[in-house]
């Protein structure tokens, strides 16, 4: 990465015409894939069991989560169905968590490329995402690919709204990236706080109760968050098509979870742009 060095006049003169600016393009998505492919290698370097661990936790976590809400609190066991839907929640959710954890850090953990090299500072914050994403499509292709010849999943019309919902979680992803790493350069305190928020967030976010049992009115402010309208759609797009898609359950105010989600992508870009050219001096 030390190659990437300051563009010379000439150099930002040819990046404003069209060859120029395609080329830039070009190049820094190849910096993204590569960055990308790096990290998802690194991750699991030196552990016995490798890439087994990107199967591994998320089944752990909802052998525990299942042990203790399901069977014990006997949260969703009246629900034949809520087993596939918690299993989905947790996949959703630990992409979520790995993406937003590993992009808080990202540029303090590149900052050997940052000081020494020119390129656009998102790159990285991206690439870290990207990382966790390949993670999520083996982890989901897996339990897709198991749980369909054993009816675990309904496909209809509804499926289509799919890749929407996986279109929305990227941008709350993204979003908060750029805005917690750009942050977290200044104040360091701030990967302590995102591991709390966390915590919490799994809790208000109905992975491991399904909607229907918490009260109307609760109901609405526990849909209000993305990450809870996300997960209700996809368990109704995917596993139990009879549950209400959280529009009806928000009503009127169904398009304020996607709105809050557009805010969050919009405000982190525009604190990562004010805050990037300090990054180098602050590294």
């Amino acid at each position: 990465m030390s190659m990437i060095s300051q563009p010379t006049p000439r150099a930002e003169r040819a990046s404003r015409s069209a060859p120029g600016r395609s080329a830039g393009i070009r190049v820094n998505l190849n910096l993204t894939r590569e960055l990308a492919f790096t990290s998802f290698k690194l991750k699991y370097t030196g552990s016995t069991l490798g890439y087994a661990w990107s199967l591994v936790k998320p089944l752990l976590i909802f052998g525990m989560t299942y042990l203790v809400f399901v069977k014990v609190l006997k949260s969703g066991a009246a629900d034949p169905s809520f087993p596939v839907e918690l299993l989905v929640g947790i996949v959703l959710w630990t992409f979520f968590a790995d993406a937003t954890g590993s992009a808080v850090g990202a540029i303090v953990a590149n900052g050997h490329m940052i000081r020494k090299a020119y390129f656009p500072r998102w790159i990285v914050v991206v690439a870290s995402t990207l990382s966790a994403t390949m993670t999520l499509t083996v982890n989901l292709g897996l339990v897709v690919v198991i749980g369909l010849p054993l009816g675990w999943f309904h496909i209809g019309l509804q499926t289509l709204i799919v890749p929407l919902l996986f279109i929305e979680l990227y941008m709350l992803v993204v979003g908060i990236g750029l805005l917690m790493s750009s942050l977290f350069v200044f104040y360091r305190d701030l990967g302590h706080l995102w591991e709390i928020t966390l915590q919490l967030l799994f809790y208000a976010s109905a992975i491991v109760f399904p909607l229907s049992l918490i009260g109307e009115h609760f109901r609405v402010i526990v849909a209000l968050n993305p990450m809870a309208q996300m997960l209700e759609d996809m368990r109704r797009a995917l596993v139990t098509p009879t549950i209400p898609w959280s529009a009806t359950i928000l009503g009127s105010l169904e398009i304020v979870p996607c709105l809050l989600v557009c805010t969050v992508l919009v405000g982190g870009y525009l604190v990562f742009h004010r805050l990037s050219p300090r990054f180098a001096e602050a590294l």
